[in-house]
C-alpha cells in the first residue's frame, strides 16, 4: 500500500481502519483501492465498494466512519498543541496537563472539550490565539460547540468478523496521548518518539521534515508497507520518499547513527512586491559640501541631476508571485502575495516598449514626485528662495527662481529668472531676468540683463543691460547698450560699447558717475581669460614635451645597452662553440 502526496493518501482512512480491525484483509483492501482508483472521492467509493460486495456490514461501516472522524479530530488536537508550542503560546507541560484533563472528561463520560477551549478556560491561551491556530488548521471554533470529539460511550467500537462482542472493542489505531515533555534545542527537531518496528521518528519544528533512525530494538522483519502505515498513523501523508529509498533504509545498517529523511514538505515561496530602481538621484540635496580646506560649505547642497533625451530614468523590478507550500501533514502553509505597481509618468517622460522602463522624452531635469510620477522638466524651478534649503543651483539648462537669491548663494545655468537678487551670484550662458531688483549682487552672463533696479552690484554681460528705474553705486560692464528707461545713473561706473540711454545722470549730492562708451571691456576680459587659459595649456604642453624628450633619451640609452649586451651574447656563443670544438 502506498501513499500519494497529491491526494494525501491512496488508501482512505476507513480502509486502514478496516484492516486493523480485521474486517477485511490487506489483499481485499488493495483490490478495493485498485477498483476505486479512478473515483473523485476514493474514500466514498471504497465505502460503497465494501457495502455493495457485503464485505462490511452497514452497522460496522457507520462505526468505521465515526472512528475515522474521531481519528482525524484527534490528529488535529495533537497538531493544535504542536502549533501552540511552536508559536510560543504555551509549553509542553501546559499541553500535557490539558490533554490529561481532556482524558479525564472522556473517562468521566463528560462532554469532551477541545484542547483549545480547555486552555482558554484555564487562562493559558487567549481566544484570539486559539482562533488563530484554528485558522492555520482551517478549523472553526464552532467545532467545540458541536462536541466533535466522541464521548466515552460513543467510542468507535467496531464489530469484527471474529468477535460477537465487537461493540465492546475500541478501534486499534486511535493514537495514544503521549506528548513529548520538551523540544530538542539541537537540530530544530521535536523530541523523538519510537514507532512500530523499533524505529525512532523525529519531526522538524516547522513540520517540514520527518526523519527515521533505527534503535537497538529495530525489527529486521519490518516491511515497506509497515513503515508507510506507521507514518500514516502519525498523520504524515505528504512528501514521502519513493519506495526504493525506504527499502534502502530497511536493508541498510548505517541508520543507527545517522538519520534518514523519509518525508519532506513543499517549501512555500513568499511573494515579493514589485520595486522601482531609479537611475538618477531622486533626493540630490545633501547637508553640505567639503571645501578645499576641509570645512563644510552648507550652501553647497549637491549637483542638480540633468539628463539627455532617451536616458533611462527608472526600471521596474517585477514582483515575485507567491506559491503556497504544504507540511508533511498535508496542511497548507500560508504565503504573502506580492503586490504589483504601475509606473507613472508625467510631462517629459515616456515608457519603454516593454513597459518596465521610464525614459526621458526631452533633455532636462528629472524629478520624482510624491505622487509617484516621474517628470523631466526642461527648466529647473526653485519654488521659493535660493538659500540653505536649496543650496547653490548649478544646472545645465534654464533656471527659474520663484523667490530671492540670497546673499552668498550661487545660481548657474542658461537663461536665469528670479524675483530678486539679494546678495547672490549669477553665472549664465543666456539672459538674466530679475523681476524685482538687484541688490549687492554679482552677475556674469553671455546674454542680456533685465531688472527693475540695480543697487551696489556688479554686472558683466555680453549683451545689453536694461533697467526700469535706476542704477545706484554699481559697476556695469557690457558689450551692448546700457538703458535706464525712466530713471538715472547715480554714483556708478558704467562701460557700454554700444552706448547708454538714460533720462538723468547723477544728482547734486551724489558722487560722480564714470561712463565709458565704445569700449568693449567684456570682450577684452574674455580675451584675457582665454589668453590665460592658452598660456596655461602652453605651459602644460611644454611640460609634456620635456617629459617626452627625457623618455626619448632614456629609450636611446636602453637601445645602446641592448646592443652592447647583444655583442656580449654573440661573443659568448662563439667562445662556447670553440670550447665545445676543443673538447670533441
Amino acid at each position: 500500500m502506498t501513499i500519494d502526496s497529491k491526494s494525501k493518501s491512496k488508501i482512505p482512512l476507513i480502509g486502514l481502519l478496516a484492516v486493523k480491525n480485521h474486517l477485511v484483509t490487506k489483499e481485499e483492501l488493495q483490490k478495493g483501492v485498485s477498483q476505486c482508483s479512478g473515483a473523485d472521492d476514493t474514500g466514498l467509493a471504497l465505502k460503497e465498494y465494501f457495502l455493495s460486495n457485503e464485505m462490511i456490514s452497514s452497522h460496522n461501516m457507520q462505526r468505521l466512519l465515526r472512528a475515522a472522524k474521531a481519528f482525524e479530530m484527534r490528529q488535529k488536537e495533537f497538531k493544535f498543541g504542536a502549533i501552540a508550542i511552536r508559536k510560543g503560546f504555551i509549553n509542553q507541560s501546559v499541553l500535557k496537563l490539558a490533554l490529561e484533563e481532556q482524558g479525564n472528561d472522556i473517562k468521566n463520560k463528560k462532554k469532551v472539550r477541545l484542547i483549545g477551549d480547555i486552555l482558554v478556560e484555564a487562562g493559558m491561551l487567549t481566544p484570539k490565539q486559539r482562533d488563530y491556530i484554528f485558522k492555520l488548521q482551517k478549523r472553526v471554533w464552532q467545532e467545540s460547540k458541536k462536541g466533535s470529539l466522541p464521548q466515552k460511550g460513543e467510542g468507535p467500537a467496531i464489530e469484527s468478523k471474529d468477535s460477537a462482542k465487537a461493540s465492546e472493542n475500541q478501534v486499534a489505531d486511535t493514537p495514544g496521548e503521549t506528548v513529548p515533555d520538551k523540544e530538542e534545542e539541537q537540530g530544530g527537531l521535536l523530541e523523538p518518539e519510537i514507532i512500530e518496528g523499533g524505529i525512532k521518528l523525529e519531526i522538524s519544528r516547522d513540520f517540514m521534515g520527518a526523519f527515521l533512525s533505527k534503535t537497538d530494538h529495530f525489527d529486521e522483519n519490518m516491511t515497506l508497507t509497515g513503515i508507510k502505515e506507521a507514518l500514516f498513523d502519525k498523520g504524515i501523508v505528504l512528501g514521502i520518499v519513493v519506495d526504493e529509498m525506504i527499502e534502502g533504509f530497511i536493508n541498510s545498517s548505517g541508520f543507527k547513527t545517522k538519520s534518514f529523511r523519509v518525508a519532506k514538505g513543499i517549501v512555500p515561496i513568499q511573494g515579493k512586491d514589485a520595486t522601482v530602481e531609479f537611475f538618477f538621484n531622486t533626493d540630490y540635496l545633501k547637508a553640505g559640501g567639503l571645501t578645499k580646506d576641509g570645512t563644510i560649505d552648507f550652501k553647497d547642497r549637491g549637483e542638480i541631476p540633468h539628463v539627455e533625451e532617451g536616458t533611462v530614468l527608472a526600471e521596474k523590478i517585477p514582483m515575485v508571485e507567491s506559491r503556497s507550500g504544504h507540511n508533511i501533514y498535508g496542511d497548507e502553509i500560508e504565503t504573502i502575495a506580492g503586490e504589483d505597481i504601475v509606473l507613472k509618468i508625467g510631462k517629459g517622460a515616456k515608457l519603454s516598449e516593454d513597459g518596465i522602463k521610464v525614459l526621458a522624452d526631452v533633455k532636462g531635469f528629472p524629478k520624482y514626485a510624491l505622487s509617484g510620477h516621474v517628470f523631466v522638466h526642461q527648466e529647473y524651478v526653485a519654488e521659493g528662495d535660493v538659500d540653505y534649503e536649496t543650496g547653490h543651483i548649478n544646472y545645465d539648462g534654464n533656471v527659474t527662481v520663484k523667490g530671492r537669491i540670497k546673499s552668498g548663494f550661487k545660481v548657474k545655468g542658461n537663461d536665469i529668472a528670479a524675483i530678486e537678487l539679494d546678495g547672490g551670484i549669477i553665472t549664465a550662458d543666456g539672459n538674466v531676468n530679475i523681476a524685482g531688483g538687484i541688490n549687492e549682487g554679482k552677475i556674469y552672463t553671455r546674454g542680456n540683463v533685465y531688472a527693475k533696479f540695480i543697487h551696489q552690484s556688479q554686472v558683466v554681460c555680453m549683451g545689453d543691460v536694461i533697467v526700469e528705474k535706476e542704477i545706484v553705486d554699481a559697476d556695469i560692464e557690457c558689450s551692448g547698450v546700457c538703458v535706464v528707461e525712466n530713471g538715472k545713473f547715480i554714483s556708478s561706473r558704467i562701460t557700454a560699447k554700444m552706448g547708454v540711454k538714460v533720462r538723468n545722470i547723477g544728482t547734486q549730492m551724489a558722487e560722480p558717475n564714470i561712463v565709458k562708451v565704445g569700449y568693449d571691456i567684456f570682450t577684452e576680459k574674455e580675451l584675457g581669460k582665454n589668453k590665460d587659459q592658452v598660456d596655461k595649456l602652453k605651459k602644460q604642453i611644454a611640460q609634456h614635451q620635456d617629459k617626452k624628450e627625457k623618455l626619448k633619451e632614456e629609450n636611446l640609452n636602453l637601445q645602446k645597452q641592448i646592443t652592447e649586451l647583444a655583442h656580449v651574447q654573440d661573443r659568448s656563443q662563439l667562445e662556447e662553440k670553440q670550447i665545445n670544438s676543443d673538447i670533441s
